[in-house]
């Protein structure tokens, strides 16, 4: 008599994107149990898809005898470890995600790296071959600090100090005292910091140990870098975001470097995930310390050591024994007022004299920068020649037909739209009356170019935008030719406003700081303020010879922010911010979700919305949760889909059991973004 054969139901999870709804994991049958974390095929409806399994457990009669589906194939046998199926399962949650999708962020390509032969250096060689920085006192009191409360389970830190203060420093040590035989990973906002970051932690850690891990990869290349961080061989993981989704084997540290920026929050595409965020899950689940760094922390991170939810480690300036005696408070920071350098009798009715969006004072600076054979910085937040463009005829504004968004002119000859790939023949026509002339209004990092250009023709200078860093390596290129000085004056956005260590540069230009205060949002002033104290930090390195100068051009000198960043008051400018979050309930007081709906119809938008609306309104247990009206998203329409918000304010930071019902069943089309890092 044959022996009945056991069979196991394998819960799975595909790939794929599943309604909120509805279960994300399905059940199928195997002969055999399949280990968590395993990658296989599965049949799906009609279609065959890969899948992460979950779990596993005895099969037992079903009533209705119902039948499962078989496991199609088993591809790779513990892909994923507990711990990574702990932490998709976190943010699925926390952010309202398909669990499948989710998990896709885990699973690389599996495919082999091409062998090259020869590779581009990404590293200055000269840089690495210089002495080590030895710690300072203060830097070692800061490392003692955080080495003393190792043993407090979940404990944070927020390394804060000026620019230039070798916050990356304490870091190193940090690894060294902390990790042993352990991982490291340094959470990066921009992909132009790796380079820098790649030469310094390679004065400390073998190159074999040091992995930089990012989506820009080619897939054989991730998929090596992959293999070797879960075997434990790569010890120091330097990434942006998507490097939480790493397979750690043992990690002792996590370094979120200038967490404060944007960037660390993915809100362009599911899952909507906040790095900082996903990082202290990670330190939870590997029970290892989380380090925060930051010359202007985010008001929440600040908050938490106020709270005691995370301990402030301050450092100061650094002051290297030897190196030139400067004024350690910081750079040189003017306010230049426009309106006097524009109109001769200060008032707009009044004879212009510069119509230059560079001023005379910025002029004589670059000048007398250039002619010291110093670098110059020129901060500005926009992209393109102009902000937009009028018709000369109508004065119609020129609009991207699909987006209805206004067209930036471009250097190439063409009007752009910076949603979508639209453009212009080179002779654009006016959607109203037909003409082809049209006047350019604003500024953009392309029209800066220029006008530097025609001031100082003589002069190396480049760009920095997402247009001119989508090139393989750009960013090591750029990084690598600014510090050998093959460039004198780099324009760009707030790709450069932080992390770069230059000591030759002297000079900060931000062009038009009325730009960062104009959008109608909560965080319009703390963003401000971050990036033009975090450019500012650009000049005065430890090493430089030089204290450095920062110019910022404005048309309203007197607002309060202003004397915030001139005095470099950060803790002043926090309180006053801080005040009027929690009268507002905003966070860290409180916790925001906003809810978009898009679809290619307007009338079912509006629709769609109200309904939303009118339920969540009637769904309310307390005074806790406010609800705002349907209202246009910032940029109405992208992409020919019309675009319609809600945004939900919770004052004690908890979802009730029906409105977590409420966003789990809601339809196609609607995209859910906890923690938004804006709400316009």
């Amino acid at each position: 008599m044959t022996e009945k054969v056991t069979k196991n139901i394998i819960e799975v999870a595909p790939l794929t994107r599943i309604p909120l709804s509805r279960n994300q994991s399905f059940s199928y049958l195997s002969d055999t149990p399949i280990a968590p974390g395993t990658l296989v095929s599965v049949p799906l409806f009609k279609r065959s898809v890969e899948g992460v399994v979950l779990s596993h457990k005895p099969d037992f009669a079903r009533l209705g005898n119902i039948e499962l589906r078989p496991v199609s194939a088993i591809l790779e046998e513990s892909f994923l470890d507990t711990k990574q199926l702990a932490l998709a399962d976190f943010i699925a949650q926390y952010y309202f995600s398909p669990l499948g999708i989710v998990l896709k962020s885990f699973i690389p390509k599996r495919v082999k790296a091409r062998v090259k032969k020869t590779k581009e250096p990404i590293v200055n060689k000269s840089a690495i071959e210089a002495s080590p920085i030895i710690l300072t006192e203060k830097q070692n009191q800061a490392v003692t600090t955080i080495i003393s409360k190792l043993k407090i389970k979940n404990l944070k830190f927020l390394l804060y100090g000026p620019a230039g203060a070798g916050k990356t420093e304490v870091y190193i040590e940090a690894i060294k005292k902390l990790c042993g035989k352990k991982q490291a990973l340094i959470l990066l906002p921009e992909l132009t910091l790796t380079p820098q970051a790649v030469e310094r932690y390679g004065k400390h850690f073998a190159e074999h140990e040091i992995a930089v891990f990012t989506s820009k990869l080619a897939k054989g290349a991730y998929y090596a870098q992959w293999q070797k961080i879960r075997s434990g061989e790569i010890k120091i993981i330097i990434g942006t975001r998507m490097a939480v989704f790493a397979p750690f084997k043992d990690l002792g540290l996590i370094v979120v470097d200038e967490e404060q920026d944007m960037s660390h929050k993915q809100w362009e595409m599911t899952p909507r995930y906040d790095a900082r965020r996903v990082a202290e899950e990670l330190a939870t689940l590997h029970h290892c310390q989380l380090i925060f760094g930051s010359a202007t922390p985010s008001l929440e991170a600040y908050h938490k050591t106020i709270i005691g939810e995370a301990h402030l480690v301050e450092i100061p300036h650094l002051e290297i024994p030897g190196a030139p005696k400067k004024d350690y408070v910081g750079p040189q920071i003017e306010l230049v007022d426009m309106r006097k350098e524009r109109w001769k009798t200060g008032g707009p009715f009044g004879k212009i004299i510069n119509s230059s969006p560079l001023s005379k004072k910025l002029q004589s600076e670059i000048a007398y920068a250039l002619k010291n054979k110093l670098q110059i910085i020129l901060f500005i937040n926009r992209q393109g020649m102009s902000t937009f463009s009028l018709c000369t005829g109508c004065k119609n504004v020129l609009r991207c037909p699909t987006c209805e968004r206004a067209l930036i002119y471009d250097n190439s000859g063409v009007y752009k739209c910076t949603q979508c790939q639209f453009q212009t023949s080179i002779t654009a026509k006016c959607s109203k009356c037909g003409g082809i002339e049209f006047k350019n209004v604003g500024l953009g990092t392309q029209k800066i170019e220029r006008e530097v250009a025609g001031f100082f023709p003589y002069a190396k200078i480049a760009r920095v935008d997402n247009q001119t860093m989508q090139q393989p390596l750009a960013q090591e290129k750029i990084y690598r030719d600014f510090s050998e000085r093959k460039i004198d004056i780099l324009v760009g956005t707030q790709m450069l406003t932080k992390g770069w260590d230059l000591p030759n540069v002297a000079l900060i230009g931000i062009i038009d700081a009325d730009n960062m205060l104009s959008l109608p949002d909560f965080s319009t002033n703390v963003r401000a303020f971050q990036n033009i104290v975090q450019v500012a930090g650009r000049s005065n390195r430890p090493h430089a010879k030089w204290r450095g100068m920062v110019l910022i051009q404005t048309y309203r000198p007197t607002q309060e922010i202003f004397s915030s960043i001139v005095a470099r008051d950060f803790k002043a400018f926090f309180a006053k911010e801080m005040a009027e979050r929690e009268a507002l309930h905003l966070p860290p007081f409180g916790k925001l979700i906003k809810l978009v709906f898009q679809d290619y119809d307007s009338v079912k938008v509006a629709t769609y919305t109200q309904q939303l609306y009118l339920k969540l309104e009637a769904d309310q247990e307390n005074s806790e949760l406010s609800v705002t009206e349907p209202q246009d998203c910032y940029i109405p329409n992208v992409r020919g889909r019309y675009r319609k918000q809600i945004v939900l304010k919770l004052k004690n930071k908890t979802l009730s059991p029906a409105i977590r019902d409420i966003l789990t069943t809601l339809p196609a089309g609607w995209l859910i973004d906890v923690d938004p890092i804006s709400v316009i």
